[in-house]
């Protein structure tokens, strides 16, 4: 989407008062729906966020209490069963909980026994899913019990190990992993949410499928035969050529959910912009023209509420809810298109009082960063012509050989992907010597600028372990040439193929890579790919693991299991 789509949306939009009768603003109660069965009745639980991820945790919330079931808290007379994280240990659990002992009655168990529930419809029995509980932390009715049961110990060192080295297909991985992985700033459901504004209040087929196998579906078209994706791998983005990405024949119907993505995402409302994210990429995927309610329900990824979006769209041509966008998101996407300014920037600016960027040049406090991105706003706003970009690569190249004429000079990002546009231009600088690329670094900034071709600096040198990276601004010679974002990478070689497929992207391909990687006990980032790497129940390396040698990108999908894939079938 244009990067001003909620500007051109709404170029002299006045201003709308909410009614609180709207249909737009009003809270709607949750829907009944229809009766799914009440196999979880028996079941009384509570779901440990730690490890799983709030989001994906009230998603299973939400399907116990759907399925007849209830949430309670840990401490709660009668609970049955706690859901924990797969690496959690019983110790850390109860810590969490401030339990001093397991409650009477209650099971301690892995969420993957839940996820399979949810795939079979039924309780399954929690042999092999149970968390080890050591005597100290039972009364005595449990502990009687656990040594009747004792022949088990699923939450050993050794089946900790298991699981970090279990295959994707029997280990669920979340599809808000990134977000799970950080400290939490996104918005949840409450009062404001899509949940009282018309959006889904079951889980959806997707969410569930995401729920069991920790990855959406995304339908793929079967034409062309490029390199076979072993059947494991099947539903990884990074085993997938991007060419194999569905015609979008409903873009009457994206193109105006898109602006609500957008203008939910500047407002920093990141689980509405996630749940239109999710249906956009659906639609986008479905292998015809949506031409029904019926039709749209049954896409997966696609709720009733929404497919009442998408039945409005094709009846009316418009959607009402677009007329109910909050003044807001017009200036705050002005404002977070500053480069160095983010959506809580823009928001503390629009608090100020502040509506254009003449109010921000003339009375904002600004950083060096975004004093540069508001001086050349328009510019940075501008694609670059892929011929442009070409013209910048080999003036970075010209001048780093002048240097050394060893030196190797690559342009990476949408450009190397094949794009015909990009929004910057990366280049990697590297020498296959291994140590001839030292030094290097600021006498080629310092010849950039003394031939006039970097104009500006956003930040002169971020070091990140043996690799230097500048950002900055160029423009190329000659008239009516515009200001340019530049990113030079100076890499050591041995990490060279590893940077190349990094910032080659695309970020949802890296993603994918990097998450495939973790579910095979490796690691995989810019300076390399380690195996044997040692995580703690939390997720995070403890133990760096042996870093195997990748002398080219081919090596990193081989050592992965994956079909070697070129730039260009990357760019999902």
């Amino acid at each position: 989407m244009d990067s001003r789509g909620i500007l051109k949306a709404f170029p002299k939009r006045k201003k709308i008062h909410a009614n609180p009768s709207s249909k737009a603003f009003a809270k709607i109660s949750k829907q009944d729906g229809e009766e799914a069965g009440e196999w979880l009745r028996s079941l009384r639980a509570h779901v440990v966020p730690t490890g799983i991820g709030r989001a994906r945790a009230e998603l299973f919330e939400k399907q116990i209490v759907q399925h007849g079931g209830q949430i309670c808290p840990a401490q709660a007379p009668g609970v049955t069963h706690i859901v924990v994280d797969e690496d959690m240990d019983c110790e850390r659990a109860l810590r969490l909980l401030k339990l001093s002992w397991l409650p009477p009655g209650a099971q301690l168990v892995k969420s993957a026994w839940l996820s399979l529930c949810l795939q079979e419809k039924r309780l399954v029995d929690t042999a092999g899913f149970s968390i080890f509980i050591p005597n100290r932390y039972l009364d005595q009715p449990q502990l009687s019990k656990a040594n009747q049961d004792s022949s088990a110990h699923p939450g050993s060192r050794e089946a900790q190990l298991e699981t970090v080295l279990s295959p994707p297909s029997t280990r669920p991985r979340s599809l808000f992993q990134k977000a799970e992985e950080a400290p939490s700033t996104q918005a949840q459901p409450g009062t404001d949410d899509e949940t009282s504004d018309g959006e889904e209040t079951q889980v959806s087929k997707a969410d569930l499928e995401a729920l069991i196998s920790g990855r959406y579906p995304f339908p793929l078209e079967e034409d062309g035969e490029p390199s076979p994706v072993p059947e494991a791998l099947g539903k990884w983005v990074c085993a997938q050529p991007s060419s194999q990405k569905a015609v979008n024949h409903n873009p009457h119907i994206t193109e105006k959910l898109e602006v609500l993505a957008k203008a939910y995402s500047v407002q920093g409302d990141k689980w509405r912009a996630l749940g239109y994210a999710r249906a956009i990429s659906a639609l986008k995927s479905f292998h015809k023209p949506v031409t029904s309610y019926q039709e749209a329900c049954n896409i997966p990824g696609i709720g009733k509420r929404m497919a009442e979006k998408v039945v409005e769209i094709l009846e009316s041509g418009h959607l009402r809810k677009l007329d109910h966008i909050s003044e807001n998101v017009p200036v705050l996407e002005l404002f977070s298109n500053i480069w160095g300014a983010g959506t809580k920037t823009a928001h503390m600016w629009y608090q100020q009082g502040f509506r254009s960027l003449e109010d921000i040049r003339s009375q904002a406090s600004l950083t060096t960063q975004q004093a540069i991105g508001l001086k050349h706003y328009d510019d940075f706003l501008e694609r670059i012509p892929r011929e442009e970009a070409t013209e910048i690569q080999q003036i970075v190249q010209e001048s780093a050989l002048a240097l050394n004429p060893g030196l190797l000079c690559v342009a990476c990002g949408s450009y190397r992907r094949g794009k015909a546009t990009c929004g910057d231009v990366d280049v990697l600088v590297t020498h296959p010597d291994g140590w001839s690329h030292q030094g290097i670094f600021s006498h080629l900034l310092d010849s950039l600028r003394q031939r006039g071709f970097l104009t500006d600096d956003l930040v002169s040198q971020e070091k990140n372990g043996q690799q230097q990276k500048y950002l900055g601004v160029c423009r190329l010679p000659g008239p009516r040439r515009r200001h340019r974002r530049l990113d030079i990478i100076i890499v050591p070689y041995d990490e060279f193929a590893c940077a190349l497929l990094y910032f080659t992207g695309s970020a949802h391909f890296n993603r994918s890579m990097r998450a495939l990687a973790k579910t095979k006990g490796m690691s995989l980032s810019e300076h390399a790919l380690s195996t044997a790497v040692i995580r703690n129940t939390q997720g995070f390396k403890v133990g760096p693991g042996r870093v195997l040698p990748t002398p080219s990108e081919k090596d990193v999908f081989r050592l992965l299991g994956l079909p070697y894939r070129e730039p260009a079938e990357r760019d999902w």
